[in-house]
């Protein structure tokens, strides 16, 4: 990933417990909005302990459909995730390649 990157803290800007479509929604809409304008995004989920998939598959899931999997690994870095959480983002993801 080359370029300059935007940094968003999920657990300060979240909390710790991710459940919500409309806030997975929200944050998918300012990361696409960073990355049309040249940035890239790193999302860091330290101290995050659960993800539900459906957060995962409206975060990631959507961005990976509509804009295929070179576009996610050029523009996104996800970090810090737990077991737990990696294992929600990519069922997430998985769901919406499976539609």
């Amino acid at each position: 990933m080359k370029g300059p990157l935007i940094y968003y803290e999920i657990q300060d800007m979240y909390g710790s417990d991710l459940s919500s479509t409309k806030l997975a929604s929200e944050l998918r809409k300012s990361i696409l909005d960073e990355i049309d304008l040249g940035f890239n995004v790193e999302v860091d989920f330290k101290d995050v302990r659960t993800v539900t998939t459906g957060w995962s598959r409206n975060v990631f899931g959507v961005i990976v459909k509509e804009k295929g999997e070179d576009f996610f690994k050029n523009h996104i870095l996800v970090s810090n995730m737990s077991k737990f959480v990696r294992k929600s983002v990519l069922e997430g993801i998985g769901e919406m390649l499976e539609v």
